[in-house]
């Protein structure tokens, strides 16, 4: 039995390392997805070589450049989707239609947020609102590039309800001191608008740097 978990993982390794993930405590993490204490449909998947190569081809034949451990770790689920290449360019469509935003790069919206694979048509429908609430608390139009920054460097903003959204930037507004606009201080801080501790922490911070400046002579 013991032989057989060693022979197990070995392959599994092999697969994740041939995908790009050699950092081994990440590879230990992907690995423990298909521990034999799982014994969900989920952790059958984990323990199989051939499906860990399957799903890493489709997500990377669909997003050249995309990195199929980042993904998998992130969001374990993601395998259900992407053991299916229809499914796959299904989820991919959705997530696409989701952000009414030009040149977006779908591939870092999925690397950063791979929970998009797996959403719901609810969901979807509910980010496209999300993204437009977003560009009119910024004060921008949707291909602004502000917008496209904030997506592909924060995405979990497409699960937030539009009027979450706009309180954030409403209260983030009045921290804004170095840069020109809004837009381009709210897309630099973008993980703020979906953490209310990140956005108390960059308050104090603003503030302590404001308390040090040296008085004018």
């Amino acid at each position: 039995m013991a032989a057989m978990r060693q022979a197990w993982e070995a392959d599994a390794l092999d697969a994740w390392r041939r995908h790009g993930t050699m950092n081994e405590t990440r590879a230990q993490r992907l690995l423990n997805l298909g521990s034999r204490h799982r014994r969900d449909a989920l952790g059958e998947v984990y323990r199989d070589p051939d499906a860990i190569e399957a799903m890493c081809a489709t997500i990377e034949r669909f997003l050249p450049g995309v990195r199929a451990g980042e993904v998998f770790h992130k969001c374990p689920e993601c395998a259900v989707t992407c053991a299916d290449a229809a499914a796959t360019q299904r989820a991919l469509v959705l997530v696409r239609e989701s952000m009414p935003v030009p040149a977006v790069d779908v591939r870092r919206v999925v690397e950063r947020t791979p929970r998009v694979l797996i959403m719901t048509p609810a969901e979807g429908r509910n980010a496209c609102e999300v993204t437009k609430a977003l560009a009119e608390a910024l004060g921008v139009e949707l291909d602004d590039e502000s917008v496209r920054d904030i997506l592909e460097s924060a995405a979990e903003v497409l699960f937030e309800e539009p009027a979450a959204i706009r309180n954030a930037v409403r209260e983030m507004e009045p921290l804004n001191r170095s840069h020109p606009t809004l837009a381009s201080f709210v897309a630099e801080h973008a993980e703020a608008l979906v953490a209310p501790g990140i956005r108390a922490s960059l308050a104090q911070t603003l503030a302590m740097r404001k308390s040090y400046r040296a008085p004018p002579r």
